[in-house]
């Protein structure tokens, strides 16, 4: 699930910690995700859309 941090989150699992910052715009598990969430530190996100090369080297 993409999100938007709007404050810094710290997902603390069994064995490692993930610092997220503010302004962060990142892919994570829908358990980190609902967390940020409920926390009140992310918002849900757009997913990015990639830009892809056409043959004759124009953006679509």
């Amino acid at each position: 699930m993409w999100i938007r941090f709007t404050a810094d989150h710290n997902w603390v699992q069994p064995g490692f910690t993930i610092a997220y910052k503010a302004g962060m715009i990142e892919n994570v598990t829908r358990e980190c995700a609902e967390e940020a969430i409920t926390a009140g530190k992310a918002l849900k996100a757009p997913t990015p859309r990639r830009e892809r090369e056409v043959a004759n080297g124009k953006k679509a």
